[in-house]
């Protein structure tokens, strides 16, 4: 083929690769997760100060300034539904739309609201229920997202079957996080917390397959909606899913006991994530030729349009994997500062520096690989659209 011969050289391949893969999986990452480490510590000292406390010994007044905090918590969650419709979408299909969007999220929002103030005010606030008394809140949240993808619908002049389609093709993706999340915290965590070493380190190793059939579906509906949305915007539907996959995956890499555990497990994460990246394209055309049931030849599938998904999608994988690293490390070592107070500042600050730099160089070997693999043998222009798109492309990634 034509562009073999134009590659550049394998050394500055690699060097390449490594520089940008700095640029992702070191200083990006970084940077993010202390933004959110330090939004955490905010919450702890704030909204989650009294979270553990007994009911009768927090004031009333202490009551509702926690309700009233949630309450503008949730709003920013409604707030982030709207936007991804803003981020996913040309500004001229939204022409006319904004305010019915805008409406439709605020009667949710208001509902929610009232919902949370009627049960501060029976003296039963929500946050020290039980999880039935929260039911009604998902719900709500949901119903916003099916309501947004339906204005959304309407709007093309979509009934019937071709109007349930798309807004399957928009919601899946958001109801696998959900999926992967309710598996992950019923079935995984507690058979986890129950096993030594080598047992959590073989449920930590098998449990981001949970995630894998779940992204390939999520990818082949997005790919559905090309003659609907921008190519370069598509995977702003798969965020949720893979920023969930990856930081449920990090929590269980964050309470191994030793070390090299944590060493271990990484390396062995980071070589499935060059697999997984480097066959997106391979399953996602045999998942596609199982559905419509013909065949079709290999080529036919790299189309500039997915071509461009894939790498949005790697760009956003490699980020959310290291983001997850400082994150989850940073909100662990930060919890056992402010509730469990058994080592100084000092010793935890060191221990966090260790154990967050082993997984980050890790993830920053793997990440180049990736790179290199995907520029260098598939022609997958990763490399290009980081340079290129790199403020804007984190930015969407960070929201």
């Amino acid at each position: 083929m034509a562009w073999k011969r134009l590659r550049p050289s394998a050394l500055r391949t690699v060097s390449k690769s490594m520089c940008i893969g700095a640029l992702i999986s070191l200083l990006t990452a970084t940077i993010i997760g202390i933004v959110f480490v330090m939004t955490i510590y905010l919450g702890y000292k704030t909204l989650f100060n009294c979270r553990y406390l007994p009911l009768k010994s927090i004031p009333v007044r202490v009551q509702w300034t926690i309700t009233i905090s949630d309450l503008i918590a949730c709003a920013l969650f409604y707030a982030w539904t709207f936007m991804n419709l803003l981020l996913l979408f040309r500004p001229y299909q939204l022409k006319g739309l904004k305010t019915k969007l805008i409406l439709a999220g605020c009667v949710i929002y208001s509902l929610d609201a009232l919902y949370r103030v009627v049960l501060q005010v029976l003296g039963k606030p929500f946050y020290h229920m039980s999880a039935l008394y929260k039911v009604p809140l998902y719900t709500f949240f949901i119903f916003n997202i099916f309501l947004q993808n339906y204005l959304i619908a309407v709007s093309f002049n979509l009934r019937g079957a071709k109007m349930a389609t798309l807004i399957g093709k928009m919601t899946i993706p958001l109801c696998f996080t959900f999926i992967v999340a309710f598996i992950i915290v019923i079935f995984v965590y507690p058979a986890y917390n129950q096993k030594h070493n080598e047992g959590k380190l073989l449920i930590a190793i098998y449990s981001p397959l949970i995630g894998v059939a779940l992204k390939v579906i999520s990818r082949i509906c997005v790919q559905r909606l090309w003659n609907i949305t921008h190519p370069g915007y598509s995977y702003v539907l798969l965020a949720p899913l893979y920023y969930m996959s990856a930081v449920m995956f990090r929590v269980l890499q964050a309470d191994l006991e030793s070390l090299q555990s944590i060493a271990i497990l990484g390396i062995i994460h980071g070589a499935a994530e060059v697999v997984e990246r480097s066959t997106m394209v391979v399953i996602d055309h045999i998942c596609h030729v199982i559905r419509k049931r013909t065949s079709a030849p290999w080529g036919s599938f790299r189309t500039p349009r997915r071509e461009r998904l894939m790498a949005d999608i790697a760009i956003m994988s490699m980020l959310y994997e290291s983001t997850a690293i400082v994150s989850v490390n940073g909100l662990l070592y930060l919890y056992q500062f402010i509730y469990l107070k058994d080592d100084s500042l000092l010793k935890l600050l060191q221990s966090f520096a260790i154990t967050t730099s082993v997984q980050l160089v890790i993830e920053w070997f793997f990440t180049s690989v990736s790179l290199a693999i995907e520029t260098r043998y598939q022609n997958i222009a990763v490399m290009a659209v980081t340079v290129k798109l790199f403020g804007e492309h984190d930015g969407k990634d960070t929201f």
